[in-house]
């Protein structure tokens, strides 16, 4: 015997659905909550229930005295369904749930999905590729939500700080030369002038700033306006020649180096900054400047692309220019990149701070702390 599905909005509606076609001893295979596709990517679900018609049971239009025994659920179904069924217990008829314990069947049925209804919502809408948000919801304990959408987001909030992790500095140990690379647009350049402007100014540093991009006319006129209001030394390298660069700049604390954004129609290009990155004649930490509005499939396309520059972390761009930063979470996952820093904004050096996991926590669930 088939079993039939019937949807409505409320689980009382579902069964009085079940009740009113397949009658009132009709057995209740299954109940579950699916998205309401019509109403998009934030609309509300539905109440889902499998029901099996009793064989021999009393019609929809008869009127019931006693509920019929069920009896096993796999007696029920054609014997390629019945496996799917063979460890769970016989339900009651859909009489006992409507007019038995109504709040038993609503409970059964909503109590552990909602809270992982919640939370898939915001975090869809907060941009995270799908694959990602349903591997995050089911590692939380069902057992634990139950009831307790409070306790399902401290569970996932908690999984997420630890997924991101802490930001990483700008540089490690001994090394003074950090480079940051990305595609044109994602703000390399005022980014440079933020974090040189912070070492100097609060942090007391001798820096030195470097410039790869020397095959455009203009294309260090922004990086020299900076140097001059910060009273820094600029250095255009040469090409293929950041060492030489580098040698000029051997008094300084820190080397922060800006390069060229680079068009995905000349693959060669890339080969090249790799080159001029990692052969620079001491060790050099890169940053990947991404902008936070990019979808996940361009940032993965982006990070493919530059990964002959070895980076060793990944830098968010334009928060502020975002209204969501879940791609951004996701690079950082899929590519296994840390977090260094985010920019917040236009102003030199105030719109730039760490990646710190809280903030980025809490953009990704709707939090106001920015």
């Amino acid at each position: 015997m088939e079993t039939r599905t019937f949807q409505a909005r409320e689980i009382r509606e579902a069964l009085a659905l079940v009740r009113r076609e397949l009658g009132p001893d009709a057995v209740i295979v299954e109940t579950k909550r699916v998205p309401g596709r019509a109403l998009g990517l934030l609309g509300g679900s539905f109440f889902e229930v499998t029901a099996a018609p009793v064989p021999g049971g009393q019609p929809p239009a008869a009127k019931a005295d006693a509920a019929a025994d069920p009896g096993p659920i796999r007696a029920l179904l054609p014997e390629r369904r019945a496996e799917r069924f063979r460890d769970r217990p016989a339900r009651a008829p859909v009489r006992e749930m409507i007019e038995s314990e109504p709040q038993l069947a609503v409970a059964a049925a909503a109590a552990p999905l909602l809270p992982h209804a919640a939370l898939r919502r915001r975090l869809l809408a907060a941009m995270v590729p799908r694959d990602l948000c349903e591997a995050w919801l089911r590692g939380l304990t069902p057992a634990g939500t139950v009831g307790d959408p409070g306790g399902a987001e401290a569970g996932l909030r908690a999984a997420l700080l630890r997924l991101i992790g802490p930001p990483v500095p700008l540089t490690l140990g001994s090394r003074r030369v950090a480079a940051l690379i990305g595609p044109t647009g994602v703000g390399k350049t005022t980014t440079v002038a933020k974090l040189a402007a912070h070492a100097t100014l609060v942090e007391g540093r001798r820096v030195a700033l470097v410039s790869l991009d020397d095959g455009r006319i203009g294309g260090t006129a922004a990086l020299r306006a900076y140097a001059s209001l910060l009273e820094l030394p600029i250095i255009v390298a040469p090409p293929l020649g950041l060492a030489q660069a580098l040698a000029q700049a051997k008094d300084a604390e820190l080397v922060i180096v800006d390069t060229p954004g680079l068009s995905p129609a000349h693959p060669e290009a890339f080969a090249e900054l790799g080159r001029r990155v990692t052969r620079a004649g001491e060790p050099v930490a890169t940053h990947l400047c991404v902008a936070a509005a990019t979808r996940s499939e361009e940032l993965e396309r982006i990070a493919h692309l530059y990964r002959v520059a070895e980076p060793a972390a990944l830098l968010v761009t334009k928060v502020d220019e975002a209204i969501a930063v879940g791609s951004a979470v996701a690079l950082r996952v899929r590519a296994d990149l840390p977090l260094s820093f985010l920019t917040t904004g236009p102003s030199v050096p105030d719109d730039l701070r760490p990646a710190n996991p809280e903030v980025l926590v809490d953009l990704l669930l709707g939090a106001t702390r920015a």
